[in-house]
């Protein structure tokens, strides 16, 4: 299994150390933005693709430009939502061309027949591109489950964040109920209080319980980690790394474990 890791996991380092650093560790791919503000912090998008190739990491997910100021606006009429919208077409594009395995998406908001039809010509261009539509689970599990009830299509998918879900709603299994809808994930931990983004040794979350159901995802997925260590536990940024690498194997040990068991009781 392919093993990625946030390209912006919270050290500030020169952009091409990072890459190469991410690479040293171990890791395979990159999920990555190509947000102009954060040109700065990651580097322009042409140059993220050319650190990518010239440090042999392939592109994993790809994380839609926002403000969380202006989501609410995208589930109504006027220019800041049409302007989301086209923000949204420009990265499916990117996505597809660039090889990522999905744009990932923060919705926010109350539903309505404005964002639903945003969506659905959202979704077309999606299949069209080849790429996934994944909706992140994140701090507005109605919304969530609104736009899974009221929109079928196939290339409206989910982004499975494991911090999220320990923080925001524990009480529902996404790694279940939406088992064949999972196409990426973002792993991460916390104290089941704050979105901390840390190590698992400084969390709550049940790893062997992530790794069952995780084996019995039919979609293939990287195991990519969301980390956001600015904040957490003065972490040195080559321990928070090569700690993270070995988190990624011991889950996919995990994993495989659990899948040779389900293939026997089959």
């Amino acid at each position: 299994m392919k093993k990625g890791i946030s390209l912006y996991f919270g050290y500030a380092t020169d952009k091409e150390e990072r890459f190469k650093l991410i690479s040293d560790a171990g890791f395979d791919c990159i999920m990555t933005n190509f947000d102009e503000r954060f040109d700065g912090q990651n580097g322009t998008m042409e140059e993220q693709l050319r650190f990518m190739k010239k440090y042999n990491l392939k592109p994993a997910s790809l994380h839609s430009r926002y403000s969380a100021r202006e989501l609410p606006e995208f589930w109504k009429k006027g220019e800041i939502g049409d302007k989301l919208e086209a923000n949204l077409m420009e990265d499916i594009r990117n996505a597809s061309k660039y090889g990522f395995c999905a744009v990932v998406v923060h919705m926010f908001g109350k539903y309505s027949k404005v964002g639903e039809n945003r969506i659905k010509r959202l979704l077309s261009y999606c299949e069209k591109m080849k790429v996934p539509f994944a909706i992140e689970n994140i701090d507005d599990p109605a919304l969530f489950k609104s736009i899974f009830e009221k929109i079928d299509h196939p290339y409206l998918k989910i982004c499975y964040d494991s911090g999220h879900n320990n923080y925001v709603d524990k009480e529902t299994d996404y790694l279940t109920l939406y088992r064949d809808k999972i196409v990426c994930l973002h792993l991460h931990d916390n104290n089941g209080i704050d979105d901390e983004h840390t190590l698992n040794r400084f969390g709550t979350i049940n790893w062997d319980e992530i790794a069952r159901k995780l084996a019995l995802l039919p979609n293939k997925v990287s195991i990519d980690y969301e980390m956001l260590m600015y904040n957490n536990h003065n972490v040195p940024m080559q321990e928070c790394l090569n700690e993270t690498y070995k988190q990624a194997v011991e889950l996919e040990k995990k994993i495989l474990s659990y899948r040779r068991k389900n293939s026997k009781n089959k």
